[in-house]
């Protein structure tokens, strides 16, 4: 089976490290206050967030919450619009044979209530996204209006806490919806709505096992062929491992000058090239908060 865009990026907000495990302390390495790393989920409620020890109590101690990018952002939200539109008056009706723009059609205006007239100049990878959150969103009890790493920067700007992003929303966008390989783009839009549900069905076991804290099966599930798909080696790459090593230049410096509430997504944190190695490579005591922070 060919691996979604928008599956991916749930994958690049789930994984594991050691144990089952979202939430962890960072100190040592001359910090005179503690920073917390959090592992997001952008499908999950905020209500789970209840579920997790420590977490309120370690965002209450922190100054700064420090997400990808700054979300609540006027500037942010006009570029992206400007992203989402094809280049070169590229256009789905031209990307698509006369059957899949049928098919995508309905099902788009089945799902989202627009169809492909509306939707004509934007970026596939972006409309397979809102494709597949609303598909969920209309098959489970998940509730899209806001995201954990929203959730967080929201409540820091209400309490007067500061907020900063590891990288710009144009390098974000940049890395999740290029305009390299739109054929390829619109065909993977094609193949999830032809295949929705199979991807449903990966997307309940995926929430399934977060919830349940088993992050190591995950970790191992996000590593199948049939996951990655047309995924190359240097994609992959880019998109988690290549971030980290660029965050990892911004991080030592916040947690120094601020007590720092960290958000990012679950995948980011594991592995040799994961951001808690890495900390711990530096010297820092990254530790799992288990229950109550003491």
């Amino acid at each position: 089976m060919k691996k979604s865009l928008f599956f991916l990026i749930v994958f690049l907000t789930i994984s594991s490290f050691l144990s089952a495990q979202l939430l962890w302390k960072i100190s040592g390495n001359g910090l005179k206050q503690s920073s917390y790393l959090f592992g997001s989920h952008h499908l999950i409620p905020i209500q789970f967030l209840d579920s997790v020890p420590g977490l309120f109590k370690a965002f209450n101690e922190c100054e700064t919450v420090v997400g990808e990018i700054v979300i609540d952002n006027a500037e942010a939200a006009a570029f992206l619009q400007k992203a989402a539109i094809m280049p070169n008056k590229i256009t789905m009706s031209s990307l698509l044979t006369r059957d899949q723009y049928q098919l995508v059609d309905n099902e788009l205006k089945n799902i989202l209530h627009l169809g492909l007239k509306e939707l004509d100049l934007m970026n596939p990878n972006l409309i397979t996204i809102l494709y597949e959150t609303e598909l969920y969103r209309q098959t489970t009890d998940y509730s899209a209006d806001i995201s954990l790493d929203s959730y967080f920067q929201l409540v820091a700007v209400d309490k007067g806490k500061n907020v900063k992003g590891l990288e710009t929303i144009e390098k974000q966008v940049e890395t999740l919806f290029s305009n390299k390989n739109l054929q390829h783009q619109a065909e993977e839009l094609v193949h999830s709505i032809q295949h929705k549900d199979s991807i449903l069905k990966e997307m309940s076991a995926v929430n399934q096992l977060y919830r349940k804290g088993k992050l190591e099966e995950l970790a191992s599930f996000s590593k199948k062929d049939e996951l990655l798909g047309d995924m190359s080696e240097e994609e992959y790459i880019q998109l988690l491992d290549a971030r980290n090593e660029e965050w990892m230049k911004i991080l030592p410096s916040l947690i120094k000058n601020s007590a720092c509430f960290i958000v990012v997504g679950a995948l980011h944190l594991p592995g040799e090239k994961g951001l808690v190695y890495q900390l711990q490579k530096l010297g820092y005591k990254v530790k799992p908060v288990k229950g109550n922070i003491s």
